[in-house]
């Protein structure tokens, strides 16, 4: 059985906001995937919807992934609520099996 784990992102744009906030996505991302233990982290367009933007991060353990939770960076994601990129964050973890 594996300990890697997986957690994922999904984040609405704000009206008109996408293009923009698939670039601050992006930024936040780059900065995350150099965390230790992570081994991908990946930013993706919802291809029915393209106001939807999905993160998605594996984790070798859930520890390095809860630790990556208290980095300043992911903080990045609410920002995007608060500087109006998007009007929804959506957070969701699970182990690989």
């Amino acid at each position: 059985m594996s300990n890697e784990v997986i957690n994922t992102v999904r984040v609405q744009a704000a009206a008109g906001r996408s293009e923009e906030l698939g670039k601050q996505l992006q930024k936040i991302v780059d900065t995350l995937r150099e965390l230790p233990g992570c081994d991908s982290y990946m930013v993706d367009r919802c291809p029915e919807d393209s106001n939807r933007w999905n993160v998605s991060a594996r984790w070798q353990s859930e520890a390095a992934m809860q630790s990556h939770f208290n980095s300043p960076q992911v903080q990045g994601f609410i920002g995007l609520i608060d500087s109006r990129l998007a009007n929804a964050v959506d957070f969701n973890s699970f182990p690989i099996v």
